[in-house]
């Protein structure tokens, strides 16, 4: 028998997972109520934040542009995405960029810290690496330094956030790390792909715990945190 909550996790050609993202938001209309997708995709890509160039990377997977910001991701099995958006006027789509983001990470914490995740933490400071700071290769793979709102283990990344505003509304792109493998990622940018600092950087969930919920549990914790988060606003 289908588990009903997975009918919500969407699974599919990671082209058109990534388009989809953009319909929605632009088909939001003033007033209507939060969104939330989860999605899945059927095969591997090598997906770039939107302000990243297509030529910086060299690998045989396909290579996609996402239409929100941040680094490069492996766009695999091991990530669960979430797609939240807010129509124009809600009180999270305007103002201050990174009001959406505490707000969203938060909700991933608590959710995630009652399934027994410990050691849980939300980075309020500003992005840790940027496009063309200090350290190129940490800006460029998203995985490699924490952003405001995004969840950390011990300060390792496990939840990445990024998003994308129009004047439809906002589009906040979650992502989970079941388990933590960068060597394709450093490998692309012409990297180590041993490189230590990187594979320390963040972490799977599958990593940290012997007994990790499932993927059930998760949608079901988080979709419901992440509604509530919203709303109270």
């Amino acid at each position: 028998m289908t588990d009903p909550l997975m009918e919500h996790v969407e699974r599919g050609e990671p082209a058109a997972l990534l388009a989809r993202s953009l319909d929605l938001l632009d088909g939001m209309v003033a007033g209507a109520p939060p969104l939330l997708r989860w999605y899945v995709p059927a095969s591997a890509a090598l997906v770039l934040g939107r302000g990243q160039r297509l030529d910086e990377v060299a690998t045989d997977l396909p290579v996609l542009r996402r239409h929100s910001g941040g680094g490069a991701v492996l766009f695999d099995a091991d990530l669960l995405s979430l797609d939240l958006v807010l129509a124009a006027g809600h009180p999270l789509a305007d103002g201050d960029l990174g009001a959406v983001f505490l707000a969203v990470g938060e909700a991933w914490a608590a959710a995630l810290g009652e399934l027994g995740v410990g050691e849980l933490t939300v980075h309020r400071g500003p992005a840790a690496g940027r496009l063309g700071g200090a350290d190129p290769l940490r800006a460029a793979i998203c995985y490699a330094a924490p952003g405001r709102g995004e969840v950390l283990h011990d300060g390792r990344k496990l939840v990445g956030l990024a998003q994308r505003r129009r004047r439809h509304g906002v589009l906040v792109q979650c992502g989970l790390l079941w388990r933590w493998r960068p060597a394709v990622l450093l490998a692309a940018f012409g990297a180590d792909p041993a490189d230590p600092a990187i594979h320390a950087a963040a972490v799977g969930l599958h990593d940290l715990l012997d007994h990790p919920p499932g993927q059930a549990a998760v949608v079901a914790a988080v979709d419901r945190a992440v509604r509530n988060s919203v709303k109270r606003v």
